[in-house]
């Protein structure tokens, strides 16, 4: 229990180098959201503990892979699919599959016979689909669009971004794309660990590390910040601990001084300070710090940890229907609530509301308080495009929209904050 509370507890060093050094935020956002929150801090503990304790539990018939629906929102500044950051498809299909790849051992760069590290390489057994079906049975692509404008920071997608436009984290593995910047312009990535909240689970990316194909930067352009974010979603901890000689808490992974950058040779701190052998360290393990074109590999110990967290705190993913062909006897009114997004929920006054909506009728939007009296209406003239409602005149608190369209209606619950 004492590693786990100083792996659990450990700070994270963040660097500021522009392109110089890979910089994941999820050590940073757990500090920070458990710094908030000590009843948050023991729910992670326990879900890391609880993985832990269920590894020796882990069987699975050989061959069998679960696949883990997924749903991409991308974060643009309106710009016409495929340039900037409204990433297109194919873009993000690379990123689906840098993670199958990545995660079955399919990748062509793998270790080879003969490298120190090849025995220890693993297939994982975890497969991701884009999403064919909303969480309410709608067809989908897996892929969501939302005008959200730039320069996005890690405390505006906790309080902002993710609980606007989270798909069940129970059913789907939630993927944002974004233009970071402020304080965390220089952030690849973070994600959250097994056991936080369900409005802010799941992973975030900047959109020009997101896949290998289209708007990409190297030497981040082969979606190993991905696969590196999504070990974290799956309880893996960074490979050297975090801390100087630091502890992974994962068996077959050797000790490591710091994290490294770039790409190192081999061997690399043969026989260091924290006690590497002559192999070095396992510099080229996605949970490092490398150059995406040098990390190439999960251990036997990583998996199993992965397959652990699954198992016992993300159990309901194993049996999602999210890439399964939807139900085409849903209700007509539940189809047409969930082609209307309002983002951001919650809002300082200023709400976007968008329609797949194919109809060219005028969508009727009525704002009403949780009593029922109403206190504004409004009419969309197209309601194919991207609309704004002006509300900031009202108290902070919950409102109600409700939306009809001929004969569809839909209600949808907007929070202001008054500032």
């Amino acid at each position: 229990m004492r590693q786990l509370l100083l792996i659990l507890g450990i700070t994270y060093c963040f660097s500021f180098q522009t392109q110089a050094q890979r910089t994941c935020g999820t050590m940073e956002n757990y500090d920070h959201q458990t710094g908030k929150d000590p009843l948050l801090k023991k729910h992670y503990e326990d879900a890391f503990s609880k993985i832990i304790a269920s590894e020796g539990q882990v069987q699975r018939a050989s061959g069998a892979v679960i696949t883990i629906p997924v749903v991409v929102h991308v974060i643009h500044d309106n710009e016409a699919i495929g340039s900037g950051t409204n990433i297109d498809d194919d873009q993000v299909i690379s990123q689906i599959e840098a993670l199958n790849e990545d995660f079955r051992l399919m990748n062509d760069d793998s270790l080879t016979p003969g490298h120190p590290f090849w025995q220890y390489q693993a297939d994982v057994r975890i497969e991701f689909c884009l999403a064919r079906q909303t969480p309410g049975g709608q067809p989908s692509t897996g892929i969501e669009r939302f005008y959200g404008g730039l320069d996005w920071e890690m405390s505006d997608c906790e309080t902002v971004l993710k609980p606007s436009t989270f798909w069940d984290p129970s059913r789907y593995l939630n993927l944002w794309s974004v233009d970071w910047g402020g304080a965390n312009s220089d952030l690849l990535g973070y994600a959250q660990f097994p056991g936080g909240s369900a409005n802010t689970d799941g992973v975030v990316i900047g959109y020009q590390y997101f896949g290998y194909r289209g708007n990409v930067t190297p030497p981040y352009d082969n979606g190993r910040t991905g696969t590196h974010e999504v070990g974290h979603w799956l309880g893996l901890r960074h490979i050297w601990g975090d801390a100087t000689c630091g502890n992974d808490l994962i068996s077959d992974t050797p000790p490591q001084e710091m994290d490294n950058s770039n790409c190192p040779s081999i061997p690399h701190n043969a026989f260091s300070i924290c006690g590497s052998d002559a192999n070095g360290e396992m510099f080229m393990n996605y949970m490092d710090y490398v150059d995406d074109r040098c990390m190439v590999m999960f251990t036997d110990g990583q998996s199993t940890r992965m397959n652990a967290a699954l198992t016992s705190q993300r159990s309901t993913l194993i049996t999602s229907n999210g890439c399964s062909t939807p139900n085409p006897g849903i209700d007509e009114n539940t189809l047409f609530g969930e082609s209307i997004s309002i983002f951001p929920n919650p809002s300082t006054g200023i709400i976007r509301i968008g329609t797949k909506n194919p109809a060219s009728s005028n969508l009727l939007v009525q704002v009403t308080d949780l009593s029922g009296r109403l206190i504004k209406s409004f009419s969309i003239k197209n309601p194919a495009l991207q609309s704004e409602l002006d509300l900031s005149g009202l108290s902070a608190g919950t409102y109600l929209l409700h939306f009809n369209q001929k004969d569809l209606n839909a209600t949808k619950k907007v929070c202001l904050t008054g500032y």
